[in-house]
């Protein structure tokens, strides 16, 4: 019986995922485990403190909740870029990515002053994905692993580091993390 609960949730949360919209990226080249990628602009919701990040994910939730001047629900999608804003500072921004549906226009304003709503430009970044939870080692791991690469290619990079994680914390096989760098 324990089997079969454990297979269960397991499918239920593989399908859950499947429903959740995944920012849109063009894969432009591969070097050994190692994306060059295009993304295109994409709406954010953002919030950035110095607080913990569970309370950043807490407040952009209140905010695809309903959170916001019109009520309106927004559905969740993945990735959830997480981020320190410098080195010198100790505040943490995180971003939920928009659904694609939406307009700046079409997003109610968040009733939270802390959130701005934004619209990014085409960049380019390097990414390297990794499994199972995060956690501050392996982050770092594989953000020095991409860095390292980064170099031996002669790759040149803008700003810190960004985490990129798509799936939520009940979901205990296939996690998928990345590490990504914007790239000139």
């Amino acid at each position: 019986m324990k089997n079969f609960l454990v297979i269960a949730l397991t499918f239920l949360s593989n399908y859950l995922m499947s429903q959740v919209e995944q920012q849109n990226y063009n894969t432009l080249q591969t070097i050994k485990n190692i994306e060059i990628r295009e993304y295109p602009p994409a709406i954010y919701a953002s919030v950035t403190t110095e607080d913990s990040n569970n309370s950043l994910f807490g407040i952009l939730a209140g905010y695809i909740f309903g959170g916001n001047e019109n009520k309106q629900k927004i559905a969740m999608t993945a990735p959830v870029h997480m981020f320190e804003s410098s080195e010198d500072d100790n505040s943490v921004t995180m971003k939920f990515v928009m659904p694609s549906e939406y307009s700046m226009d079409e997003l109610s304003k968040p009733n939270d002053k802390r959130i701005q709503i934004s619209k990014s430009v085409t960049k380019k970044y390097a990414a390297i994905s990794y499994n199972g939870y995060n956690n501050s080692q392996k982050f770092n791991k594989y953000k020095s692993d991409l860095v390292k690469e980064l170099q031996k290619e002669n790759i040149n990079t803008v700003g810190s580091a960004i985490y990129l994680g798509y799936d939520p914390p009940y979901k205990f096989w296939g996690r998928k993390n990345e590490v990504m760098i914007e790239i000139k």
